[in-house]
């Protein structure tokens, strides 16, 4: 068993960390941007089809050397809902013709996917969704209402999840269909009732998030939007199997830039404890904030070999779906209380905005919801174990 990285791997985390400072220092609205054009949203897509054509292994190196200088944990998590949620599953689930219409254009960032299926009464337990994918003669009508999706306004094709309705020729329900709806999905051509509720793509306000804030959330509504019959992935009925297949890519590697964050912040507590000073020695020296360190190390050290276990894994062909909630239960909790002890670390100070630590501390809450609450990755853990 290696644990080593190879020169060209540490050459592409080295590429990425560089990419991630540029990005930094970008205004939040041209990051992404910035991103695409340094080839972050392709790494794993294949070489032609317009990416790199990299490994998930080394794929998460790369995005770990990203959190390591890009402190924008929302964008990063829009990367990641594009990448790993929708072009990885178009990777493996898609038709030729479906890779070739979109993948070229996801690697580049000139087409930004994200994942729409969450709803009211339909978060962890997404087979409880409501919204409809009717069948017509052309294809399918969406409707339906979709709560907290990421990227969404500036998105031009979701992944959503729809209760199959039958519709043309007497087809019968069944089940969920897995479809992608793009932003400007023809209009259902009957008269809507009012102005309000005119038919196609509806995106809401952003939502007032308490941290990931450039992940931009919003409600979008799919109001008798018509789509061919080249938007299903996967068959018809069996979008449940396709969602879980899109769930594990997004949970093995959705955190991956986690890592880089926490490594980062794991060097600042170290220099801080050496060099904050009471009573004339540094607060290194009590046994207590050594052991704050060292715990923070520990929480790094597990999520890393859970994270590219998962990845590892995937790469060899295999589901994954155990490793990959393991890989994002552990790697979200670590965060959490990873970012809770750098600010107990400080004390007041770390309590104040100015630090940066209040809302680390609500970015890394923010990852223990999306993608699968620890309960709900919990039980896809206790299923594979049998219980």
């Amino acid at each position: 068993m290696d644990f080593g990285w190879t020169p060209a791997q540490r050459a592409v985390h080295d590429r990425m960390r560089a990419l991630g400072a540029e990005a930094d220092a970008a205004a939040p609205d041209d990051r992404m941007r910035v991103l695409a054009r340094g080839g972050a949203l392709g790494l794993p897509i294949a070489r032609d089809l317009g990416g790199e054509g990299l490994d998930l292994v080394t794929t998460a190196l790369a995005y770990e050397g990203l959190g390591a200088t890009l402190r924008d944990g929302g964008v990063l998590l829009a990367a990641g809902a594009h990448l790993f949620g929708v072009a990885l599953l178009l990777a493996r689930v898609g038709t030729p013709a479906q890779r070739r219409a979109w993948l070229p254009r996801m690697a580049t960032g000139d087409c930004m996917a994200t994942v729409a299926a969450t709803e009211a009464g339909a978060g962890s337990d997404v087979a409880s969704v409501q919204a409809r994918a009717d069948r017509t003669a052309a294809g399918y009508r969406v409707t339906g209402e979709k709560r907290y999706v990421t990227w969404a306004d500036r998105a031009d094709v979701y992944f959503a999840v729809a209760r199959d309705g039958g519709g043309a020729g007497g087809a019968p329900a069944r089940g969920l269909t897995a479809l992608l709806v793009p932003r400007a999905a023809a209009a259902d051509a009957r008269p809507a009732a009012d102005t309000a509720d005119a038919a196609g793509v509806r995106v809401g306000a952003p939502l007032a998030t308490a941290g990931l804030r450039g992940a931009r959330l919003a409600p979008v509504s799919f109001r008798g939007c018509e789509v061919g019959p080249d938007a299903l992935l996967g068959r018809a009925g069996a979008g449940l199997a396709v969602f879980q297949i899109a769930m594990t890519y997004e949970r093995a590697l959705i955190l991956a830039f986690r890592l880089g964050a926490m490594e980062r912040a794991l060097g600042e507590a170290v220099r801080f404890a050496r060099e904050r000073e009471l009573g004339g020695q540094a607060i290194a020296r009590h046994q207590a904030v050594a052991h704050r360190v060292a715990q923070m190390k520990l929480r790094l050290e597990t999520s890393r070999l859970l994270v590219y276990r998962a990845a590892w894994e995937l790469d060899q062909g295999q589901r994954g779906q155990a490793e990959a909630a393991l890989a994002k239960w552990h790697a979200a909790d670590s965060a959490v209380l990873f970012a809770l002890d750098d600010l107990w670390l400080r004390g007041g100070a770390g309590y104040l905005e100015e630090s940066g630590l209040p809302s680390a501390v609500d970015d890394a809450l923010g990852g223990s919801i999306h993608s699968g609450t620890s309960d709900v990755l919990a039980t896809v853990v206790a299923r594979w174990l049998g219980l």
